[in-house]
This record gives C-alpha cells, structure tokens and sequence, in this order.
C-alpha cells in the first residue's frame, strides 16, 4: 500500500511538471519509474513492468531533449503530420501484437490484452511526450482510462484514483498546449522531428 501511494504521488508531480513543460518532470518522473516497476513485477503486470524500464530510458532522453533546446523553444509545441500519425498508427498495432504474443507464450499473467494495449500506447505517447508532441496528451487520455480498468482489477486503488486524476490532467494538459502552441507559432507538422524512420 506504501508503495502504491508512493509510485501514485511521484508520478502525479512528474505529469503535472510536464503539464507546465518544465524539466523537473523527468527528475519526479525517475522516482516513480523505480517505484512502479518494483510494484508491478510483485503484482504480476509484468509489461508494465518492462515498460518502467523504457521509462528510465526516455525520462533521461526526455530531459536531455528538453535540456538541449535553445532557450527560445524551450516552450514550442509540435503537431503531428498525417504520414506521422500513420506511422505511429503502424508502430502501436505492431508493439502491441508483439506484447501480446509475448505476454501470452512466456508469463502466466491473467491480463495480457489490457496489459498490452496500455503499454504499447504508452511507449508511443511517452516518445510524442520527449518531443512535445501536442497530441501525446491525447494518447495518454485513452490509455489512462484503459489504465484505471486494469488497476482496478489488480486491485491497486491509489493508481486507480492515479488514473482518474491523469485523465483529467491530460485534457489540461493538451488545453494548456495547444494554447502555448498557438501563442509561439503557427501550426507546422515537423516532418524530421521524430525519429521514426531511425
């Protein structure tokens, strides 16, 4: 339990953090990483747990990114072409039928399809997120509403109310976005800002 509302806390800090596109997210974010994936391994979410690794990963590549933007962008908000939302289209089911088989072949977890369907989503969104993708706000509203389901039957309740809470942070966050990215630039899809293709 101790755990649970600990994870909940560190990683309502990081998304409200990043709501305010300030670097100190991914700090908040590395606690709740190292926190969750303890979690999850002991309550048999075991992609979940995988994906807290992802998350070590890209919360340092988040910051770095974040880091390395000259002042001036520091606030700029990017949009998704159409060639890139089907790309990220293909990337999801693709990570997602991967998971499942998975899942399936080498666990005895009893929550593979939900466990799959969130961590592919959220592999996707977290990538839009390291580049402030606006619509990663959006991803994140569908797999925390997937999310809450999944908690509820594992019966961890603090990361229910957690999921609860991050879906009324996400419509925040995309409304405080999208207002950001209408004060600092016109709508302009970056063809080469995502590493898609390598």
């Amino acid at each position: 339990m101790l755990l649970d509302l600990s994870g909940t806390l560190a990683s309502l800090l990081c998304t409200f953090y990043l709501i305010r596109l300030s670097r100190i997210a991914w700090i908040l974010g590395l606690t709740a990483n190292l926190i969750n994936g303890w979690l999850y391994w002991h309550k048999g979410i075991y992609a979940d747990t995988v994906l807290e690794v992802f998350y070590l990963v890209s919360t340092a590549y988040g910051w770095l990114k974040w880091q390395q933007s000259p002042a001036a962008n520091r606030r700029e908000i990017r949009s998704l072409s159409c060639n890139q939302w089907l790309m990220a289209g293909l990337a999801f089911v693709s990570l997602y039928v991967l998971i499942v088989i998975g899942l399936k072949h080498f666990t005895s977890t009893t929550v593979a399809d939900l466990d799959a369907l969130t961590t592919a989503l959220s592999l996707i969104a977290q990538v839009l997120m390291c580049h402030k993708v606006l619509e990663s706000w959006l991803l994140w509203l569908v797999t925390d509403s997937v999310y809450a389901y999944l908690y509820w039957l594992k019966d961890l309740p603090f990361h229910v109310l957690l999921m609860i809470v991050y879906t009324g942070m996400a419509l925040t966050g995309y409304g405080i976005w999208i207002r950001q990215q209408r004060m600092l630039q016109p709508s302009d899809p970056v063809e080469t800002a995502l590493p898609y293709n390598g």
